[in-house]
């Protein structure tokens, strides 16, 4: 009887120690388990290749964001500020620009037509020569041009009659051409002085021409023809 009992006291404490261990195992288990994150295989991965290329630290999306931004910024053109006085023109590898003439008129008649300035107005006219240095045609814009007399803007006007056979310069130069043309104004018979911008290349060269005149500068324009401008074109 005695061994009967010190045999089952045996396999029940055989029992409660294989239990034990059991637990023991389970529970770390579970605590390995829970002590690795979430999508870890990524990141060994990532790991991985960080180890195999260490110089290649940008992700996937730094390269697409750099391969949308444009390689080149446009460059805006140069502010630059041409002066063209009776004595000076403006000149540059794209363009020549000088005045041939200033005149005042009252009156302008022909056969067909005949034009008016209003009382106590004069027309001035302005006449200009310009020369395209360019490959192609050059339009010369009358949006573009701005002018003042004695501080007070002005409008150019518009005439039937061509003074001194020259044409209106709002006109299309053609490529490596010369080409003569006038501007008109009606202002005061008692002007002083003639403010004129053109603006008409600022925004392909950065271009902007100035020229400032007075009854001083007042002069015969030079003889139109056509033939003449041509010969430039030969020389």
């Amino acid at each position: 009887m005695r061994k009967t009992k010190q045999l089952l006291a045996l396999l029940l404490a055989g029992s409660i120690f294989l239990t034990g261990c059991g637990k023991g195992e389970t529970s770390n288990d579970r605590s390995t388990a829970s002590s690795v994150p979430s999508g870890s295989a990524d990141a060994s991965s990532v790991t991985r290749n960080m180890e195999s290329n260490p110089g290649n630290t940008s992700s996937a999306n730094d390269e697409e964001t750099a391969s949308d931004s444009p390689s080149q910024t446009s460059e805006t053109p140069v502010p630059t500020a041409g002066v063209i006085t009776p004595e000076q023109g403006y000149s540059d590898s794209d363009r020549e620009i000088s005045i041939v003439g200033l005149k005042e008129y009252k009156k302008i008649k022909t056969d067909k037509y005949t034009d008016k300035a209003g009382k106590g107005k004069r027309y001035l006219v302005l006449f200009l020569k310009v020369h395209n240095r360019t490959n192609e045609k050059v339009y010369f814009n009358v949006n573009y041009l701005s002018a003042k007399v004695d501080g007070k803007k002005i409008e150019n006007t518009v005439l039937f009659n061509e003074p001194e056979e020259y044409p209106t310069i709002f006109s299309n130069i053609a490529a490596d051409s010369y080409y003569g043309g006038f501007i008109v104004w009606e202002v005061p018979k008692d002007w002083k002085k003639l403010e004129v911008t053109y603006e008409g290349w600022r925004d392909s060269n950065g271009l902007t021409l100035n020229s400032a005149l007075t009854k001083k500068d007042l002069t015969e324009p030079e003889k139109y023809s056509q033939t003449a401008y041509d010969q430039y074109e030969e020389e």
